[in-house]
């Protein structure tokens, strides 16, 4: 009978994959609860890195919008809009790296 042989170098690890997660809700539509989606099966990293993208830029449009009206700008609403759009964007794909990796722990993934 053959033993493994002791090794120091790092054993393989399977990638960690996107789960499937939808958002933007869309309330009237007869044919599905989400306009939108993460799709399976995208490389995590890249999920996480266009997630910190958008939230940085969503950073900064926050902080232009709160300089603007503590100036005495006006708001409009599809600022507001698009602000919530890219909260929910980068929430969708945090969750759904976040989903993919309690699975492959057997935990299942919280909502």
């Amino acid at each position: 009978m053959s033993h493994p042989k002791n090794t120091t170098a790092p054993s393989p690890v399977q990638a960690i994959l996107t789960s499937k997660v939808g958002f933007l809700n869309a309330p009237i539509s007869p044919t599905a609860d989400q306009l939108l989606s993460v799709d399976a099966g995208m490389n995590a990293e890249d999920a996480l890195r266009a997630a910190r993208t958008l939230s940085s830029g969503l950073s900064q449009l926050c902080q232009h919008m709160h300089d603007s009206l503590n100036m005495g700008e006006m708001a409009y609403c599809d600022g507001m809009a698009a602000l919530s759009f890219l909260g929910e964007a980068v929430s969708a794909l945090v969750w759904s790296v976040e989903k993919s990796v309690a699975g492959a722990a057997g935990r299942g993934g919280e909502q």
